[in-house]
């Protein structure tokens, strides 16, 4: 796991070459363990490295003939991978991850390795014989990657964006559709970033820069659901068993060789993590937060899982009197606004496993995406794809009978208000407005503008490739997409990053995506039960409590937090200096929540989390 960056000059002689140092020292806290550089005529790599494979031999760039490349992440297949290298007469220093990856480029060039490749991985190579600058992210996107092009036409890189902000020439132009995307979905999704002229890559997409110019292509395409039917047709039991054996090989595919922490929510997910990892490892430890909020605390939960796996568990309190810390923890990394709730709680967690001596750890993401966890596709099911006709008045009737309560995560109330909510849109534009903060009409009150069209362009984009008849399964492909992508594996990362702890997910194994995506909708979603053929394929496995627990989001106490000891956040924040949005209807968010008359919590976050960017070194 590692930071990196880079400078190409694919068309002349690279200036200021030495600039690769503040890039660098901005990603320390990704890679604490060790800096390196490579320098040529018309390009200059670096990685900061957290050392996990090969600790004492691994350091990055690594260099084999013209090839040149650094890698952020791990390569799970790397030893079979090296061992057809030396068969082939290719000879390694090393037993590093990157070293097998520039040796494959070498031998088959980069399309075909970045196909040979099982893993999480965000790399830069460049090649010195037609001096061409070459980027690739990993086909589901927990690797981030920045980019730009400079005046002088230089291609910049980094792993965050302040490793391109600490670049002379590279202005902090807002842009205005995605701060937009922003509010409405609590992320900027790729390849936009807040900042105009500064580009993500997308996930499972390659770029190359050249003296012809630059191009980004796709190299990995998402399976569509249903798009390969499943080789075990209709027999259930097969099904399961193929599911039960996908994770257990991907959870396997991701055990370090040192011990990892399992973070262990006492959900569904983690808890088939944990399981998995457990029969490998007997003497594994745990971790879980909890809360003294009841609605938000699953400590209890999460201890009868690690008690029934014989786990060395450890319940790490996170409390409202922690709020201001951990806030302030957050600001002090946070180069590109990311608004999901739940991060503050992934940072907490994050910080205090790697206060305990560990570099990686294993979670649950990416289950409810790929196997029908959330509630909302059940909702999708229930309405017509183009919207139901006179949802208003549905959307009334959930206000008047659901009042707001900040206090309870997930209740009832709360999914009927925003099922009414997005009711009246068509099925892709709906399901990002359940699934974020702000609801269209909201943006102009916020920031004085009308909503731009180009904002649901990567919805748009992604709903036109899937076709599936089933509702459900069309919402699943699009929340791998978008929410998953570009949402939750970026807040774990970041994260995760930011405490220099590698974190797993077995979940998003791309054997595993294929599968889940070959499985036909009954096995996902049950008569009454989601994520059915999980439950089933290790229902011998966990407790019954644990089996039939309802899904509950690994989330942070904010409604009640931000209405009683975690007020002063909120106050006079619409006084602050260059406030990006309407001053007086932020205000009346921030008193309507402390009132009790609406629970405004995930865009009051959404709010302070902007502008505490917006305040902050890279805002």
């Amino acid at each position: 796991m590692c930071g990196i960056a880079g400078l190409g000059q694919p068309d002349g002689r690279l200036r200021d070459p030495e600039r690769i140092h503040p890039m660098l020292s901005v990603l320390h806290h990704r890679g604490p363990d060790g800096q390196g550089h490579w320098q040529a005529e018309s390009a200059v790599l670096g990685a900061t490295r957290l050392a996990i494979v090969d600790p004492k031999h691994g350091a990055q760039p690594v260099r084999m003939g013209p090839i040149v490349g650094v890698m952020n992440g791990e390569i799970y297949n790397h030893i079979p991978l090296r061992k057809e290298l030396d068969a082939r007469g290719q000879k390694h220093q090393t037993v590093c991850d990157t070293e097998v990856m520039v040796g494959l480029v070498a031998e088959v060039g980069l399309p075909k390795a970045l196909e040979r490749m099982d893993g999480m991985f965000a790399l830069a190579v460049w090649d010195d014989r037609d001096k061409s600058l070459h980027l690739a992210r990993d086909r589901v996107g927990q690797k981030p990657l920045y980019w730009t092009q400079l005046p002088s036409g230089t291609i910049a890189f980094a792993s965050e964006l302040k490793g391109l902000l600490v670049l002379p020439g590279v202005a902090r132009d807002l842009d205005m559709v995605a701060l937009q995307q922003l509010l409405l979905f609590e992320f900027v999704p790729a390849p936009r970033s807040i900042y105009k002229g500064i580009h993500k890559l997308e996930p499972g997409t390659w770029l190359r820069a050249d003296a012809n110019g630059l191009s980004i292509q796709r190299w990995w395409e998402p399976p569509l659901p249903g798009e390969r039917r499943s080789q075990f047709g209709n027999s259930r039991e097969k099904s399961l068993v193929a599911v039960h054996t996908a994770v257990n090989q991907a959870v396997g595919r991701r055990l370090p060789e040192g011990p990892p922490a399992l973070l262990l929510s006492g959900g569904i997910d983690s808890s088939i993590v944990a399981h998995c990892a457990a029969e490998r490892r007997p003497d594994l430890h745990s971790f879980s937060l909890g809360f003294k909020e009841d609605s938000f605390d699953e400590s209890g939960a999460a201890r009868l899982v690690a008690e029934h796996l014989g786990l060395q568990h450890q319940v790490l309190h996170f409390g409202v009197e922690d709020f201001e810390s951990t806030l302030a923890d957050l600001a002090q990394g946070l180069c590109e606004p990311l608004a999901d709730g739940s991060l503050l709680s992934t940072l907490r967690l994050a910080k205090a496993v790697a206060a305990k001596g560990y570099k990686v750890a294993i979670g649950g993401d990416g289950a409810d995406e790929h196997f029908g966890g959330y509630p909302t596709y059940r909702a999708h099911q229930a309405l017509p794809g183009s919207g139901l006709p006179g949802a208003g008045l549905l959307r009334r009737m959930g206000r008047r009978l659901f009042p707001e309560d900040g206090s309870r995560d997930l209740s009832f109330g709360t999914k009927f208000r925003r099922f009414g909510e997005g009711a009246g849109l068509a099925w892709a534009r709906r399901n990002q407005v359940w699934m974020g903060a702000f609801l269209p009409e909201e943006i102009p009150l916020l920031l004085g503008t009308p909503l731009l069209d180009a904002v649901w362009e990567p919805v748009d984009r992604w709903a036109e490739r899937v076709d599936h008849a089933d509702p459900a399964q069309r919402a699943m492909f699009l929340d791998q997409r978008l929410y998953l992508a570009e949402g939750v594996l970026q807040k774990v990362d970041r994260a995760g990053m930011l405490a220099g702890l590698e974190i797993r997910a077995p979940f998003v194994d791309h054997h595993l995506v294929s599968l889940a995506a070959s499985l036909p909708p009954h096995l996902k979603l049950g008569p009454r039960r989601s994520k059915a053929c999980l439950r089933d394929a290790f229902r011998k496995a966990l407790p019954s409590s644990t089996l039939n627990r309802p899904k509950k989001g690994f989330g942070t106490p904010l409604g009640p937090w931000l209405q009683g000891e975690a007020r002063s956040a909120l106050e006079h924040l619409e006084e602050r200096p260059g406030t990006l949005v309407n001053p007086s209807y932020l205000k009346q968010l921030a008193n309507e929540h402390w009132d009790g008359q609406a629970d405004n919590r995930r865009r009051l976050w959404s709010l302070l989390l902007l502008e505490t960017w917006r305040a902050g070194a890279w805002g």
